[in-house]
């Protein structure tokens, strides 16, 4: 079996033959940022006395982080800049780069991101659109759009076999939504209802719409969906019968979160005690909110609890990735589900590029 160094090897050989130029597929945990910089370091020459221009485009602030915490850790500093994917357009027409790498570029929006980035393959002669989470729809886009090659293919499930990262087993919670339990609902104008009946007039409103209309229903359903007390019910019920887990919880926004009690971090923590104070071990749950969910490390995690659900099965892999470090033995995922139709297709939407011998419904 190969080592961890020897696959990394073998990665950076194929971006250097393909002059760093192309698609990178590298697994979650398979080090893909440090692969990224020291093939670009190795591709530079370390003789030369000036350092080269590197473009690093990133969808959030935490890939931006663990961009400049493996140079720390490699001692390797190109004059890097830095731009955030919802800016693409301020500098889609540069061409005075020596290196771009477009970074989870499966978050690339495809109504303005994607053709941003696409104007700087035709501008700059050496760029990489890189991800560990690419599924095969993504990825004909990506390439069609692009015109680049996958010059690297290498799966979680590759990182798995070869023993980089640890195998793991999703388990599937269903629960039914509240049918007795009547509710306050909406904001200025207010109505009283169970959450099984708020959920089939959402629903309605979703079949009977169109369009835009019918996006911002099914954005509100989702909203509510992943918000619900029925839902939180039961996930408390998971956490009070399993004590002793160390686990991430992936949650829909604040005021949910907070129904758990446990320690939180999100995109408006001013502070990163806790997500620190987890990564020590000094607390052993954590829920995440809109953030932590790519590029961040969690040392001896072996539970991810999944919240927050939808059909993307990109996102749904990077928030599993989080928990695969081999630090650990097998890695359990557990994904809370309503029995509502349109959720369980979001889910099998979700599952498609996973093994289903790894799925357990419980």
């Amino acid at each position: 079996m190969e080592t961890k160094n020897q696959i990394q090897r073998k990665i950076k050989d194929q971006i250097l033959a393909n002059q760093f130029r192309g698609i990178v597929l590298s697994s979650v945990r398979s080090g893909k940022t440090r692969i990224l910089l020291e093939a670009l370091q190795e591709d530079w020459g370390i003789e030369r006395m000036i350092k080269p221009k590197v473009l690093v485009c990133y969808p959030n602030v935490d890939i931006k982080s663990s961009w400049e915490t493996e140079c720390a850790l490699i001692g390797y500093y190109p004059d890097i800049g830095y731009c955030t994917f919802a800016s693409l357009h301020k500098i889609e027409d540069s061409d005075s780069w020596d290196y771009i790498v477009i970074d989870e570029a499966h978050l690339l929006g495809e109504e303005n991101q994607l053709p941003s980035s696409c104007k700087l393959v035709k501008n700059n002669d050496k760029i990489i659109f890189a991800s560990g989470t690419y599924n095969k729809n993504t990825l004909e886009e990506l390439q069609i759009h692009s015109g680049l090659d996958l010059i690297v293919n290498y799966s979680t499930d590759d990182a798995i076999k070869d023993g980089i990262v640890s195998d793991y087993t999703i388990f599937i919670h269903k629960y039914a939504l509240d049918i007795s339990i009547v509710r306050e609902f909406g904001q200025k104008k207010k109505w009283y209802s169970t959450e099984s009946k708020e959920c089939a007039r959402l629903t309605n409103k979703v079949d009977l719409s169109s369009g835009k209309e019918r996006m911002f229903h099914s954005l509100a359903r989702m909203r509510f969906i992943n918000t619900s007390h029925s839902l939180t019910a039961k996930v408390k019920n998971f956490l009070v019968k399993n004590p002793n887990k160390r686990f991430l919880l992936f949650a829909a926004d604040e005021k949910t979160g907070k129904r758990y009690g446990i320690p939180m971090f999100n995109s408006k923590s001013k502070s990163c005690t806790n997500l620190e104070n987890f990564q020590n071990g000094k607390i052993n749950g954590l829920c995440l909110i809109k953030k932590g969910s790519a590029g961040v490390t969690y040392p001896n995690l072996q539970d991810i609890i999944i919240t927050n659900l939808n059909s993307n099965s990109e996102n749904l892999e990077q928030m599993i990735g989080r928990s695969l470090l081999t630090d650990t033995d097998k890695s359990n995922i557990h994904i809370f589900v309503s029995n509502q139709r349109f959720q369980l297709k979001w889910l099998e939407k979700a599952l498609e590029n996973i093994d289903k011998s790894r799925v357990i419904w419980v």
